[in-house]
């Protein structure tokens, strides 16, 4: 991880974090279990969403900026390319979690297992190289008036969705990551949001990894 914690580096932390306790879910899955199926269902649900989400938000509104400002061309349609290979990981991570789903078999469990780590070996070439390439850059034009207007135009295009987002960010965080959430949000903002717009997320998902 960089030692650079922006919010870019804190949520691919929760991504990081999410693929780690399913590859330990799944190794202990205990075969024919319904309810543990279902809990792992609704907790794969919001990674899918959360990725996706931070999919799109680097494509439609953080990559064009960073090119705006003068970001090395090559370097984001290298990343914009590891995304694509990155999201073809998560439909098929998606596809064996529905499998799964349906039907909790041991080896319904051991593919799903596979999947999932198939799609965070991608997913961390793909952090690893934005965290050491692109983060650098991105950090110095944090003040700046486009990046700035980004950081809105996404608050903007999830606002329903802040509490989930953060308490899902905040579920099992590292030391570093906490600190580096306390640096773009004073302390009692997080536990307000967390505690209070996160609840939906701390009884159907945190409570999955309890």
């Amino acid at each position: 991880m960089t030692e650079h914690m922006s919010m870019n580096v804190v949520i691919h932390a929760a991504f990081r974090h999410d693929f780690g306790r399913f590859d330990r879910a799944l190794a202990a899955f205990p075969p024919g279990s319904r309810q543990r199926a279902d809990e792992l269902s609704a907790a794969w649900d919001n990674v899918d969403v959360q990725l996706h989400h931070h999919h799109t938000d680097e494509e439609t509104i953080f990559f064009p900026a960073l090119r705006e400002l003068g970001a090395d061309q090559s370097l984001v349609s290298d990343l914009e390319g590891e995304h694509a290979r990155m999201l073809t990981a998560l439909d098929a991570a998606t596809a064996a979690m529905k499998e799964f789903h349906a039907d909790p078999t041991a080896d319904n469990a051991v593919a799903a297992r596979s999947a999932v780590a198939d799609l965070h070996r991608s997913f961390d070439d793909h952090a690893v190289h934005e965290e050491r390439d692109l983060e650098p850059f991105a950090a110095g034009q944090s003040d700046t008036p486009a990046m700035k207007a980004a950081q809105t135009a996404v608050r903007k295009a999830h606002k329903g969705g802040t509490g989930t987002f953060f308490a899902w960010l905040m579920d099992g965080a590292d030391p570093q990551a906490a600190a580096g959430l306390r640096q773009v949000m004073p302390a009692p903002v997080l536990f307000m949001i967390g505690r209070l717009g996160g609840r939906d997320y701390n009884r159907r998902i945190a409570s999955v990894w309890a």
